[in-house]
């Protein structure tokens, strides 16, 4: 008569076998977890960090103010769109504000740099914005500290994330845009 549990022969063909295939079912979750750590540093290495500084300073007792725009991150820095709003309402551009701003003051010399939709603005790039000498440079600042111009800059990475850079009363400084 027959044994009901009959023992199974585990031969070494059949153990090398078994162990060949969970090795290699290893190595393709190893290779995966590689892809995906390569992908996350790829990622981190794209990231823009744009900001805005302000330089205020005197030469010769001519009042400057400058707006100096900068990516600090490692990535490409592309500009979507840029807002301007003065006293709660919203600017064309830089030289409708700098109008608006000096209509009574002479503006001994302004310079707009290249800051449109589609820039990109390269790691490590630095320019100026927005630089008046002069008495209008004053005005500038004065509206600046009273919150009176405000501003906020759209930018993305090279992967189409996009972040809004916010001079905005009551929004966080960068903030990631949720499509």
């Amino acid at each position: 008569m027959a044994s009901r549990f009959r023992k199974f022969p585990l031969s070494l063909e059949t153990s090398l076998s078994i162990l060949a295939v969970v090795s290699s079912f290893c190595a393709i979750g190893i290779t995966l977890y590689q892809v995906y750590l390569q992908r996350v540093e790829h990622y981190a290495a794209a990231l823009p960090y744009l900001m805005v500084s302000i330089t205020n300073f005197s030469e010769d007792k001519i009042p400057e103010y400058t707006l100096e725009v900068s990516n600090k991150g490692v990535g490409l820095a592309k500009i979507e769109k840029l807002e301007i709003w003065y006293k709660k309402g919203k600017v064309e551009n830089e030289s409708a504000l700098i109008r608006t701003l000096m209509r009574n003051d002479t503006v001994t010399s302004r310079v707009f740099s290249s800051l449109w939709k589609g820039r990109v603005i390269s790691p490590g790039e630095q320019f100026n914005w927005i630089k008046l000498s002069g008495p209008g440079a004053q005005s500038l600042r004065n509206e600046m500290d009273k919150g009176n111009i405000q501003y906020r800059i759209l930018f993305s990475s090279i992967y189409d994330e996009k972040w809004y850079f916010n001079s905005v009363a009551g929004k966080r400084l960068i903030e990631q845009v949720d499509e």
